[in-house]
């Protein structure tokens, strides 16, 4: 049996798929505010990564010639995570546009790769991508700052989506592959 016990449960997985699919529909709904929640939160976990690396350089580290830079490491990450929960709606500014200027680097690189192996049948598959992700670093860069309130919570309800559409195709196919095992259990 490949789906094991999703197979028996894939009731949960669909459910799962469901409320993970909605809540990216939602969020589609709210995107300044889910992508400034979003920005906060992320300074949180900033906060509480750089509090924990900065207390294991000082107490657990004690020997590591690198304990200095690790120190630091951690208080630049709690910096960070203090002032992008001071400020999320700049921090969300900054992070839009560092993620539009990555996107126009990444489409071109993807474009440059493309070309190099233009003898692999997919190649121009791997070139409209770039252009794809280009185009979107492109569109995000010229609205911005104004980008800052959409990109990163149409991101994250796109991959909300995403994933539910994902968890409910998984949990049918489980489903189906279960009942052909239940009607026929000598699997001849």
């Amino acid at each position: 049996m490949p789906y094991g016990e999703v197979g028996k449960n894939w009731v949960w997985m669909l459910g799962l798929g469901i409320i993970f699919t909605t809540l990216g529909f939602a969020g589609l709904m709210i995107l300044p505010l889910l992508t400034i929640t979003s920005v906060a939160i992320f300074g949180a976990f900033m906060l509480v990564a750089g509090t924990l690396q900065f207390l294991q350089g000082l107490t657990k580290a004690r020997e590591w010639k690198s304990r200095t830079l690790h120190v630091l490491m951690g208080a630049i990450y709690v910096l960070a995570g203090i002032a992008t929960m001071e400020n999320p709606l700049l921090a969300t500014a900054v992070l839009t546009l560092i993620l539009g200027v990555s996107l126009i680097v990444i489409g071109a690189l993807r474009i440059a790769v493309a070309f190099q192996n233009t003898n692999i049948n997919q190649w121009m598959l791997v070139s409209i991508s770039g252009v794809i992700t280009m185009l979107l670093g492109v569109l995000i860069v010229l609205q911005w700052p104004w980008s800052s309130l959409w990109a990163v919570g149409l991101f994250v309800s796109v991959d909300l989506i995403m994933s539910g559409l994902n968890f409910i195709a998984i949990a049918l196919s489980a489903k189906t592959e279960y009942t052909k095992e239940q009607r026929n259990p000598s699997g001849g």
